[in-house]
């Protein structure tokens, strides 16, 4: 089966992959198709409508069918965790009325949207992380279990 495998900087790009496969192996996938040097598979989370998909199950498990989309990032958290970036525990409850956002800003949140969060919550989160995508990306997914 032909997945789309989407970047957070946009690009996308197709895979070929059995329902068998583990998420490890689709990870290895990836990291020949980029090269080990742009998507080492060991630093690699693979986000499957919101949830991150756990390396040794396989995309039958996961419900990831044909034609279906997965979002490939790096895992940095060994970075955050140094002190780099922090957030606070809770992202503010209200956004201003009306926020002014620039055409790559505005495709920003859409990525971070197709990654299955709802749009307000991205929204909320990518202004508090001073529009950083990856940031936002990260505490999303670091905090997806907080947003149910």
């Amino acid at each position: 089966m032909k997945l789309s495998v989407k970047t957070l900087k946009g690009f996308q790009f197709e895979i070929e992959v059995k329902p068998e496969d583990t998420v490890c192996d689709v990870k290895k996938n990836i990291e020949s198709f980029r090269g080990q040097n742009v998507y080492p598979a060991e630093k690699q989370m693979l986000i499957y409508q919101g949830k991150i998909l756990v390396d040794d199950t396989t995309l039958e498990q996961n419900g990831v069918m044909d034609s279906s989309f997965l979002v490939v990032m790096l895992n940095k958290a060994e970075e955050r965790r140094g002190g780099i970036a922090r957030l606070p525990s809770e992202p503010p409850g209200q956004l201003p009325a009306a926020a002014v956002v620039t055409p790559e800003e505005q495709e920003a949140i859409n990525r971070l949207e197709a990654m299955g969060f709802d749009r307000a919550q991205v929204t909320r989160v990518f202004f508090v992380c001073n529009k950083n995508e990856e940031l936002a990306a990260s505490y999303l997914l670091d905090h997806s279990h907080e947003f149910n």
